[in-house]
């Protein structure tokens, strides 16, 4: 009964994880942190394939397997348990945009405790360092099982304490939210790691993993629905989310604006150079003005076509024209780096949030005639010359 439960158990994990695989590699999303992670999760199977296995080998009653075998599968499972916590570490580092998956010296650095894992797990077989399959047919741990255990969780509990810290520092939700999701990551493996240390027989790791991974994809789901496709900022909805909660719950000691941008010309853009660089202005924008954004207070969301709106709570002394500057400025980087034929412009209305607004549609068609109100003022001008 307790290798039927155990087996189950393993085989349960696993149906869920080839799932997820399933519809990872049909996503389009091509980034580096979704390769990792899709080599996380095919480690995770890997892992609770031998784990089945092993409890196969371990509680079969019809047929009698050589220790060899018994070893083998063992291996695997104690190498793939470390392949499947550093490939999360990768992941989670990926994500978070670290020096660790952007330099040699930090991928090297970060290298050596796996390295030293794999050794002490081959060197089992001559020294019985991490496991043993004693002289009656037993699984027996190693004197140097706990290393094994402490690097497994040295990559996921340093990684996610990074992703908590940098939760507090980050100003954008969003953000905030997938940092925290990869600090929580650690729980289920954590737990169930303790109780497979001190149950020796349990499969209590591979649920902890297929757990986890579960939180992590359902997380990058909701992400597809709140995040624009092309430009990677937070999208209409989030957007009226965003700005009804801080309509909501004002800070007293804070203003909140709304920006609405759009860009100028944009049609002649289409025209001369298609549809494709079209695209390309846009995603140029949206990274000049994450730039523009990036620590003040403000979050980021494409509203529709070529317009984006920003808006946050900042400190009184904030100044919107200079923000205004701002952004274009960061545009005209973006624009000469990356060595384009045109030149890009944003016409921005804002306005500062009173407690006469009643509702979003008030707030944003409030900075939108002020928006016009600009372009107006603007086409006079051209005019008069």
């Amino acid at each position: 009964m307790e290798g039927i439960l155990y087996c189950t158990l393993n085989i349960f994990c696993l149906s869920i994880l080839i799932l997820v695989f399933l519809q990872i590699i049909k996503s389009k999303d091509k980034r580096m942190s979704q390769m990792v992670y899709l080599l996380f999760i095919i480690s995770s199977v890997i892992l609770c394939f031998s784990d089945l296995v092993w409890g196969i080998v371990d509680y079969a009653l019809l047929w009698n397997f050589s220790d060899t075998v018994d070893f083998m599968v063992n291996s695997v499972y104690h190498v793939f348990t470390l392949v499947t916590a550093y490939m999360w570490y990768l992941f989670s580092e990926s994500e978070m945009g670290t020096r660790t998956t952007k330099t040699k010296k930090g991928l090297i650095v970060s290298l050596i405790p796996f390295i030293t894992g794999i050794s002490i797990i081959v060197g089992s077989y001559w020294n019985n360092w991490v496991f043993f399959i004693n002289d009656a047919g037993d699984y027996q741990r190693g004197k140097l099982y706990i290393v094994h255990i402490v690097i497994c969780f040295f990559y996921i509990l340093l990684t996610s304490v990074k992703a908590f810290v940098r939760s507090f520092k980050r100003v954008n939700y969003l953000e905030r939210g997938k940092y925290r999701t990869l600090a929580y990551f650690c729980i289920f493996p954590l737990i169930a790691g303790i109780f497979q240390v001190m149950l020796v027989g349990s499969s209590m790791l591979s649920v902890g993993v297929t757990f986890a991974a579960i939180q992590v994809y359902v997380r990058s789901r909701q992400q597809l629905i709140s995040v624009d496709p092309l430009t990677k900022l937070n999208n209409r909805a989030e957007m009226e989310r965003f700005i009804d909660h801080k309509m909501k719950n004002r800070n007293p000691n804070k203003d909140l604006y709304l920006f609405i941008m759009d860009m100028d010309y944009f049609k002649k853009i289409n025209d001369k150079f298609g549809h494709i660089e079209g695209d390309e202005a846009i995603i140029i924008v949206a990274d000049a003005i994450r730039n523009a954004t990036d620590k003040t207070g403000l979050n980021a969301f494409r509203y529709g076509g070529d317009e984006f709106v920003v808006s946050g709570e900042v400190k009184p002394s904030f100044d919107p024209d200079d923000f205004c500057v701002l952004v274009n400025e960061k545009l005209k980087e973006e624009t000469e780096r990356r060595g384009k034929e045109y030149s890009l412009h944003m016409s921005i209305g804002y306005f500062k949030y009173t407690s006469e607004i009643k509702d979003i549609t008030e707030f944003i068609a409030s900075a939108d005639e002020y928006l016009y109100k600009r372009k107006s003022e603007r086409n006079s001008k051209r005019v008069a010359k």
